[in-house]
């Protein structure tokens, strides 16, 4: 079986779990969190529609699997991902996007050679791996989210993170997903890079996986992908990466140039790889009184009761909700009016750790 092919695999297995795992996202009307459309007065899908789309994008994937029928299935698959996202911007999630443009670089260049396709993938690679560390150089990365990934190892407390005085370590994380990004650019480093990339992987597997946090599955099986995408890309190219194609040169102004747009606010979080970087926006709605509601993700701390919207997106959706500040706008105004709720404010940052009391507001 030739490395592309067992990418090609790699991508359609991770995206047909995601969309298991997310099911309500795509699926039925059961769904807790309101759709949010594209661009504002966006024609909502009717269930039924939606259900087609999904399904359609379901078999399109299924039909990229056959090595006859896969440019069909790919052409398929973009299709119905675009009338579903125009319909609900929170399906454009970061790993859809990457599965879905790495099945249509092996689809377009599939007559130009492994070793073109390869190369576009890998730049697909470095700039996720590059933006990915960039969007992690801020403060709120430093103190708050990787002492938290460290807490699944009961390592550190967030309250002793704040003066501790080795948060030097946490500049690794951002800097060596850059570094990465170069590593896999050069030949000689390549094999270095691999290394790298798994260790990477697993160290964010031992934290979120069921070892640790035991947070968002969907997260998991991205990074299993990335390290078998490694893998797979490793033994198929490790000459020069090949820039000249039409494609390569539209993953690099994609992947590589629009991201930097990100520090502006030019150019969308999901599309720009912030990931876990601490810069991504949310919401908090909180609450005095309330009316019944179940299944709804409720802190507090020692002066204040509130509901993480993401929290609740993900209890809901096992989906976060679209990193961008009109999106959850749009979703805690519709979501408070369900518990009535006394404010809606941006996500706070607690320098302590803050508790968490039940899915349903009926029982405090």
């Amino acid at each position: 079986m030739k490395a592309t092919q067992t990418i090609r695999y790699v991508l359609v297995a991770s995206f047909l779990l995601t969309i298991f795992i997310a099911n309500k996202l795509w699926f039925g009307d059961s769904r807790m969190i309101p759709t949010i459309g594209m661009w504002q007065n966006a024609i909502q899908l009717s269930t039924l529609v939606q259900n087609i789309c999904s399904t359609s994008l379901v078999l399109g994937l299924l039909l990229s699997l056959s090595n006859k029928l896969y440019r069909y299935g790919t052409i398929l698959s973009v299709l119905a991902f675009s009338v579903l996202v125009i319909d609900d911007i929170n399906r454009l999630q970061t790993y859809y996007y990457q599965y879905l443009a790495m099945l249509v670089c092996l689809s377009v260049l599939r007559k130009e050679g492994e070793i073109n396709q390869a190369s576009a993938l890998y730049l697909i690679m470095v700039g996720i791996y590059f933006h990915s560390g960039l969007s992690k150089l801020n403060t709120n990365f430093i103190h708050y989210v990787f002492p938290n990934m460290l807490y699944a190892f009961h390592y550190v407390s967030l309250e002793s993170w704040q003066n501790s005085s080795w948060q030097f370590i946490a500049y690794s994380i951002p800097l060596g997903e850059m570094i990465l990004a170069i590593l896999i650019l050069l030949p000689k480093t390549r094999k270095i890079s691999l290394y790298a990339a798994l260790v990477l992987h697993l160290g964010i597997l031992f934290s979120i996986g069921p070892w640790g946090l035991d947070w968002n599955p969907i997260v998991w099986i991205w990074n299993i992908s990335m390290m078998a995408l490694n893998v797979s890309l490793f033994s198929t190219l490790r000459d020069s990466l090949i820039y000249k194609n039409i494609v390569s040169l539209t993953v690099i102004v994609l992947f590589i140039l629009m991201p930097f747009f990100n520090r502006f606010g030019l150019w969308d979080n999901a599309l720009s790889f912030s990931l876990y970087s601490g810069k991504t926006p949310n919401r908090q709605l909180h609450i005095s009184q309330f009316k019944p509601a179940q299944e709804i993700p409720l802190f507090y701390t020692e002066q204040d009761t509130f509901i993480d919207l993401n929290a609740w997106a993900l209890q809901d959706l096992n989906t976060a909700i679209y990193p961008e500040d009109w999106v959850f706008d749009e979703v805690a105004e519709q979501m408070c009016e369900q518990v009535s709720c006394d404010t809606i404010i941006l996500f706070q940052l607690y320098k302590q750790s803050i508790s968490y009391v039940d899915y349903d507001l009926n029982r405090k």
